[in-house]
Parts: structure tokens; sequence; C-alpha cells
């Protein structure tokens, strides 16, 4: 059956300080027309809108966010000098300037003081073996008491490495004894160790260029740092009866300096008037971020600026943070659109699927019936952070290179937040495991506001109230919510109300009088090795599933999402009953790799079911048009265009990427194909090599457990070829980082004379030799 595609909604334009848009924003903050975005924005009496501003300081000056040299320590000549050790039978040795520790296993240097205070930061510059090492620091105070340090940088530059270690806190006033240097896993040198103190303003994205995302405890905003005793202003714009002026403030705990009653002051003024309005208390330790709202209807029509004066009582410079400047123009019918992202939540895991599976999932099947149902929604990828950097850019991991929870995107990348957030709406985002948010991959850069834990991922009742909270303190604006649940991942622990619904509890599935299980070890995770009835793991997640679904119909009956636009979908799957690897992701099957996807919205066809293989990486163009944003820069196609597919059609091929870039798949006319581009371990198979071939008939073998290369070798040959050409395919350029680096960090240590010569990088290498051919992979087959 054939839909129509609903017709458009006219796009809203707003602005927007970022990438390219901001550098124009400067220049016309310069000339004293523009400091703070386009005045041409259309606002709607309906919808609302969110103009946001942009500081510039008052007088003409650029506060320094240069840190000042305390100390260098060269290496010494004499290894005995730091007392230099390794283990084995190498000796340390002193060469081309550096101390030389060349054991496979490691060392450790010990550096003798007396080691002044004052310094915040310490920058070890070598030779090191890059993530395959771990580099330890320790100072030791005079009273014996050792305070480690951790890494916050490793930046692969030129012939050395710069290691960063952050000191903000030190207990002492008094010098340190020794500086302790623990390396391990590989042999290194190293060429002297720095003593730096940074400003604290530092610690911030300075005023000169876009907003950037600065973390608290666990809420981060979009902002900049503001200098001590630096007032800095902007126009407001143009000001309606309805306006509103929103800004809150903090500060980082590695920015704090020792003063007294540290405030915001906040001043409007115009010709022949100066209010202040407001002063935020930033000793208050009762959140990490202080808001102000400011009604601006007494300005109407007027052209005022507002400005910002940080302040405190003491001698030492100190800095905050300014985050979420803006005006509102409230709407009295905003629209929302609503992202929702289940980890680890299998395809055939609701109701609505109808795939056979016992599952009560009564409020996303509601969600399934008011718009439409995606049977065959394949995700990029089979890990957590790759897949939502997929989600949340529309760029393949093929091309963005996210590979790991472990890597950061840079930067420049382009969120869907950032899209939604340059139209003129308000974005949140509220996340469950602590490396998706700003201090790991930083997928949520670009939202006004993120709510990411530090410790364990809290239950969907957590998240789920935040976003009620910062959804109602967002009345009147258009908003785009990405809301992420960790319930369905392993350890399976619903509440027992859930438990029950699919697990007798009198059954015990340890008891010892019951056969044990067959599975080879390591297919399975170590906990369950005593385990005797073996559904008993699918039960406790299918209570999950139950669970999430319930806390979320809380959320789905809220009004405004009610009437907004919802998704839902999942970043990967599962294996709960998998022949290489059970109730884990390791796999790049289709129990992994088929998840939910559901659509629901006033643009959207009501009870539609699509049993079109689609692609998940086209949710978020997906939802800007649907909120009428059709001119908004993102990639991606629109997931209605299925509507208008003939039903005898082919289905599209579907490519994938596994962890770590391990493997590849192309899945195509029910048949599976996996090439394996690293050399990789595995518990049941031993070693796969590299190029490793297997071809699956999911008709017959769902589970990916029979390899059929050598009896279809024309259709190996034939998917091998088209996943070979995707493979050397290009669409976009790199997201990744070099690990736990910013380009703010980058360009600090290049004004610090450290070499930014970066080397070739593990991002920019093919997937497969240019000389490689289909026929080359087939000859090593077995």
């Amino acid at each position: 059956m054939r839909h129509s595609i609903p017709t458009p909604v006219p796009p809203r334009v707003a602005a927007c300080c970022k990438g390219a848009l901001w550098v124009a924003a400067l220049l016309l903050g310069g000339l004293g027309l523009v400091a703070c975005g386009s005045d041409e924005a259309t606002t709607g009496a309906g919808p609302g809108e969110v103009r946001y501003l942009w500081p510039r300081p008052f007088e003409d000056f650029t506060p320094s966010h240069q840190p000042t040299l305390i100390a260098r320590l060269e290496a010494p000549s004499d290894p005995a000098v730091w007392k230099a050790t390794v283990e084995g039978e190498a000796t340390p040795r002193y060469g081309n300037q550096r101390l030389v520790l060349p054991t496979a296993k490691g060392g450790s240097l010990i550096v003798p003081g007396p080691l002044q205070p004052g310094f915040n930061r310490i920058v070890v510059e070598g030779v090191f073996q890059g993530t395959k090492q771990r580099v330890d620091l320790s100072l030791i105070s005079a009273a014996g008491r050792e305070v480690p340090l951790q890494a916050q940088i490793a930046l692969p530059l030129g012939s050395n490495q710069s290691l960063i270690f952050d000191a903000p806190k030190l207990p002492t006033s008094k010098p340190f004894t020794e500086l302790r240097i623990s390396i391990q896993g590989g042999p290194s040198g190293i060429q002297h160790v720095d003593f730096w103190q940074r400003p604290a303003s530092a610690h911030y994205p300075p005023l000169d260029g876009p907003a950037g995302t600065i973390a608290i405890g666990e809420e981060a905003r979009m902002g900049w740092g503001l200098p001590q005793d630096l007032k800095v202003s902007c126009p407001l714009g143009p000001i309606k009866s309805g306006s509103t002026l929103i800004a809150s403030a903090g500060m980082l705990k590695a920015a704090r300096t020792r003063g007294e009653d540290p405030r915001l002051e906040v001043t409007i003024s115009g010709q022949g008037f100066s209010d202040a309005v407001g002063s935020l208390d930033l000793a208050r330790k009762d959140h990490p971020f202080q808001d102000l709202e400011v009604d601006l209807a007494k300005y109407a029509g007027l052209e005022a600026r507002v400005s910002f004066l940080f302040k405190q009582e003491q001698a030492e410079l100190g800095a905050c943070a300014l985050t979420n400047l803006a005006v509102l123009d409230a709407g009295k019918s905003p629209p929302l659109a609503l992202l929702i992202t289940s980890d680890t939540h299998r395809g055939d895991h609701l109701g609505c699927a109808n795939l056979g599976v016992d599952v009560s999932t009564p409020s996303l099947d509601a969600l399934g019936q008011r718009g439409m149902f995606f049977e065959r929604t394949y995700s990029s990828t089979n890990v957590t952070s790759p897949s939502h950097a997929a989600i949340l850019t529309g760029i393949h991991p093929r091309d963005g290179r996210v590979l790991t929870n472990t890597e950061r995107m840079v930067d420049e990348a382009w969120t869907l937040g950032e899209a939604y957030r340059q139209q003129g709406w308000w974005t949140i985002a509220v996340v469950t495991v602590r490396h998706l948010g700003p201090l790991g991959t930083h997928i949520a850069q670009g939202f006004d506001k993120v709510w990411a834990p530090l410790g364990r991922p809290p239950r969907a009742e957590i998240p789920v109230e935040q976003v009620q909270q910062w959804l109602d303190e967002a009345a009147g604006r258009p908003v785009f919510i990405w809301l992420h649940l960790f319930d369905a991942h392993d350890p399976y622990e619903p509440p027992s109300e859930f438990a029950a619904r699919y697990w007798d509890a009198s059954l015990d599935p340890f008891d010892p009088s019951l056969p044990p299980h067959n599975w080879t070890p390591g297919t399975y995770p170590p906990r369950l090795k005593d385990l005797r009835r073996t559904d008993w793991p699918a039960a406790l997640y299918r209570g999950e599933v139950s669970y999430l679904d319930k806390e979320l119909g809380r959320l789905l009956r809220h009004p405004r999402v009610q009437q907004g636009l919802v998704a839902f979908t999942a970043d990967h799957g599962e294996e709960l009953d998998g022949i290489l690897s059970r109730f884990d992701h390791r796999s790049l099957t289709p129990s992994t790799l088929h998840v939910p996807l559901i659509l629901a919205g006033d643009q959207v066809p009501e009870g539609v079911r699509v049993e079109r293989s689609v692609d998940q990486l086209d949710i978020g163009r997906t939802l800007l048009d649907l909120s009428g944003l059709y001119g908004a820069d993102y990639p991606g196609r629109n997931l209605l265009r299925h509507l208008e597919a003939d039903e005898g059609a082919p289905q599209e091929p579907f490519f994938a990427l596994g962890a770590h870039g391990f493997n590849a798949s192309l899945t195509a006319d029910n048949w599976h194909l996996l090439l394996q581009l690293r050399s990789q371990r595995q518990p049941l198979l031993g070693r796969v090599p590299l190029w490793h071939v297997s071809l699956h008939d999911l008709t017959q073998d769902p589970l990916c457990g029979t390899n059929l290369q050598e009896q279809e070798k024309a259709r190996t040959r034939s998917m091998l070829e088209q996943l070979m050409a995707w493979l050397r395919q290009r669409e976009h350029d790199p997201i990744v980082a070099m690990r736990n680096t910013s380009a703010a960090e980058i360009a600090e240590l290049s004004a610090l004379g450290y070499s930014t010569g970066v080397e070739s990088l593990e991002s920019e290498k093919p997937w497969l030799p240019v000389e490689l051919t289909v026929e080359d992979i087939m000859e090593r087959q077995p």
C-alpha cells in the first residue's frame, strides 16, 4: 500500500553561532552591529523562538588564556638522578636528549624535589606507545601523602607525545618532596617535565569563539568563560512584550580560586536608563548552575543591551561560566521533537513488533499505533557510543571513525542538537551513561542542557523525571529532546515487580541439582558460569524492557509530548541465544543490528507499518523535516520516502561496521556477509584471521552459526564485491578526535611551543588496501 507524503510545514530560520556562522557573527559584533545573531529571524506568535546571544567585552580587551610556565625539569643524562628503574634485564639510558626506559614491560622514575607549589598542570613530554601504554603520576607531600594525578590528554605530536596531567586542587602549600612517574606497557623516553599555572579562564571556552559545552558535575550547558572584573555585553535585539531574557552561570571546581562572595551581576541598559536586573550567587552549592529569567516587557520596542560582570572579594583573579544566554520569544503552541534511544534494545522486543516474543510494552505499542512502525531498521554498528555518534550526526562509523566507547568526537562535528539549536530551538539531552556525555564521547555537544551521571547508570525513572522537569521549565520554547535509557543493557536487573512478570521467583536459576549448561567459556558473562536454568537471563531482559516502557509511559502522556513529534529507537540489539556470544552484543549479526523504530506526530500517518529495510542514520534528517526545518544543515534522507516505494521494489542493502573496526557486514535479500578487517580472537572460533569471510542464510540460520561461503561462492563474490566497494567510498570527513583531545587544547599546546606536527592518524587510513581484490580474499578462505 502506498501513502502520500505529508505536506511540508514552512521552515523557520533563526540565529546560530557555530562553525563558519560564528565568524560572521564575530565580525558584525566588532562593528557594533550584531553580537548575538540575526535580527531577521522569523518569530511567529504560535511556535515561539529562542534567540541565542553572544556577549562581547566592553573594552578592546581579549583576556589571556595562556598559562605560565613555573618550572621545566630536563631529563638528566645520568638515569640515577631520577632513580630510573625498569622491569626485566634492560637498563635505563640517556640518548637523543631523552631518558629512555627500553623494556617492553615499562618502568618508573622518581623526580626529586623540592617541587614548589603554585602549579595546577604537569606536562610530560617524550616518546610513548600511545593507547597501548599507561602512564601514572603522583606527587609526594612533605608529610608523605601521595597525590595521584590522572592523564587528561595524550597527544601524538611529531616525534614526541605530550601527556597532560591536571592538578587543580593540591592539598598543600608546602613544597612536594618528589614526583613519581610509573610507565607500563612498552618502552618510552622522557625529554622533560613542565609545571604550569593555568588561569581560571583557561578552563572555559573563550569569549572570542563560539559557545562551547561546559560540564559541572552531572550537568552541562553551552557558554563561555567570563574572567573576573571583565564586563561583557550584547544587544538584546527586537524586544517584544512577551520576550524574556534567560541566562545561567556556574563555576568549575578546577577553576575556582580562593575568593569570597562570587557573584554574577546582570544589567540592562539603553538610552537614558540602566537597570540592575539580577545577581546570581555562585557560592551556592545546591545546584551546579544558577538560573536567571528577566521579563523584558518594560523594554518592549526599545533598543537595549544586557551586560554581565563577574565579581568576587579576593586578590586572585578567577572566572565563571556564563551559559545559556538567550532571549525567549514565547509561543502559545511551541513545537516539540523527542528522540528516545533505548540502549541494547532488540528489534523484536516490542509487543507491536509481532515477532512472537512474550513481552509487554503497552506504552510503546500505543505510540506505534498513532504513528509509523518500521519493521526492518538496522543500526550502523554494535557499540553504544559509535552508534549514537552516527544517529546524532547522520554520519556512518565507516566515515566518522568513532569506533569505541572511549573515543571522542571533534568539537567541529555537527550534531542534531546543534542543527535544531541553529533554527532557534531549545535543546535538551539526558543520557544515562557517562561515556555519552561531555566527559566521554561528547555526542551531546551543542545541547543547551545536558544531564549525564558520573556513576552507575540510573534506572529509567530518574532520567524520565529529569526530562519532565526540564520540559516544564521550557514552557513557551520550541524544544528538541534526546533521552537515552540504559535499562535493557546487561546486567539485567529489573525491579522485582517486572522480573516477576516473566520469572517465577520460586525457581532458583542456579539450582545445583539441575544439569549445567554446555555453553563455551567466553561466550557468556562469567557470573553465569553456574547457571542451570538458561532461560532466566532472557526473562530478566524482558522485565527490563517492560519496566522502561512503563516509565516512558509517564513521559509519553505529557501534553506537549502527545502533541509533539516522537521517535523511538535503539543503538543496537543484543544476543540472547547466540552461538558466538550470549547476553552481550559483541557479534555483528542481525541480533545485534536489528533495532526498533517508531515515529509518531502530526505530520506522520497513523497506524502504518513499513516492511522495507530502512537506514537508522536517516532519523535526524526525518525529525528536522517533520519539524518544518527543511533548510537545516544535516545529512540524510526523509524516512517517509518509503511510503512512496513500490511494494515489489528490491530491499536496500544494509552495511554495518563492527566494534573497533574489527569487521564489516552486508545484509541483503535475507543473506548476511561478514568480512574480517582485523585479526581477532573469539571464544568459539579461536583466532579469526584477516580477510576471513562468512556467509549466512538468514531464513535458515538467523543466528549466523553456519558459514556457507564455500557452498555459495558466486553469491559470496557478489556480496563481497558490494561490501568492498562500500568500504572504499567516503562521503564525510572523520569526526573522531585524538583520544581525549579538543581543538582548544591543541591550540594551547601549540602556543606554548609544543610540537603539533600530528603524524598520520588511524582515522585517515583506508579500510582496504588499494591493491586488494575480491579474488585475493577468496583465495585466502579455507
